[in-house]
């Protein structure tokens, strides 16, 4: 009996809404899939080369979890802040997080994401990250 490998992709499909998908299908993804809808971030793209991603067919191709989750965690904060010093300071932390916390932050946003499919929601939490690390 042999079992199928399915690979599982990490993405961020790109437009006036970003849209993050973690699926073996990134080109159909299921409704489990999508992570978040976001307004667009116009600097996302230039963190996202910065961490090695690939961008290509109107799509940030992300190579690893941990990269994709630092990205996740960026793009709910960032909308949130309007200060270029603090937003700066969220760039240079989200590529000093450790794994764990990366995971974690980005678990929690997920989680709500997943319950209620509305970013006002994830403000809370966004609040939170901003004040554990010092950017409010």
């Amino acid at each position: 009996m042999s079992k199928a490998i399915t690979q599982t992709y990490f993405s961020i499909k790109l437009g006036k809404t970003l849209t993050f998908i973690w699926s073996s299908t990134p080109d159909t993804p299921l409704k489990g899939s999508v992570d978040l809808k976001i307004r667009q971030i116009p600097e996302l793209l230039l963190i996202a080369k910065n961490m090695g991603c690939q961008i290509q067919n109107g799509r940030i191709t992300i190579p690893d979890l941990d990269i994709y989750n630092r990205l996740l965690i960026y793009a709910c904060v960032r909308i949130s802040l309007r200060n270029k010093g603090k937003i700066r300071d969220l760039a240079k932390l989200v590529f000093e997080l450790s794994n764990l916390d990366a995971h974690y932050w980005a678990s929690r946003f997920r989680e709500l994401w997943w319950r209620y499919e509305k970013y006002r929601l994830l403000l809370s939490i966004a609040k939170a990250f901003k004040l554990f690390f010092g950017l409010e």
